[in-house]
């Protein structure tokens, strides 16, 4: 009985799109969790404080804001695949950039500030598209288990991945997990 109900669950991965999905989307989130905590490092590392990371994070967060709207009209005009693959491609150059001025001691708050707003930007067009694409990728009757899939795999990375980012920060510095921020955006 358990084992039916668990061949259930993971029934949407048996279908190629979506688990072609659920694996991008969930090395990505993955990737995405490491940015919050690198992020804070990065700008104690330069020399910022509390209220500088909070400065960054508001950029982020008002930047998906403003344009979560105009990021789904978008998605619901243009394939949203190619929105979400460019969503992503902005966000690795995007967190590459950032891990490249940290590593080279060149960064200050501001670019830090302006590159996060980029970030909340690209996520605007992003998350849309993503939540739009689901239908379209597996078939009705597995709509509700892949959604508990993708959410699993949400939690789980933003739990694990935090952690993993916190062990990369201390063996080799926020520039570094960063980069492996902006490289999962790009696989």
């Amino acid at each position: 009985m358990r084992s039916n109900r668990l061949r259930g669950a993971l029934a949407p991965l048996r279908e190629r799109d979506f688990r072609l999905f659920f694996a991008g989307r969930t090395i990505s989130r993955l990737g995405a969790s490491f940015s919050f905590v690198a992020l804070a490092f990065a700008i104690l590392e330069i020399g910022g404080d509390a209220s500088d990371i909070g400065v960054v994070l508001a950029c982020f967060t008002v930047s998906q804001l403003v344009f979560i709207l105009v990021g789904g009209v978008w998605a619901d005009r243009l394939p949203r695949n190619r929105v979400m693959v460019a969503a992503n491609v902005v966000n690795g150059f995007v967190q590459l950039t950032v891990a490249a001025i940290v590593l080279t001691g060149v960064a200050r708050t501001w670019h830090i500030a302006a590159l996060a707003a980029a970030n909340g930007l690209a996520q605007a067009f992003f998350f849309p598209a993503a939540q739009g694409i689901l239908p379209q990728l597996i078939s009705k009757a597995h709509l509700q288990e892949a959604n508990a899939l993708l959410r699993l795999s949400l939690n789980a990375t933003n739990i694990g991945g935090a952690a993993l980012a916190g062990l990369v920060v201390a063996a080799s510095g926020a520039g570094w997990a960063i980069a492996v921020d902006g490289a999962s955006f790009l696989v």
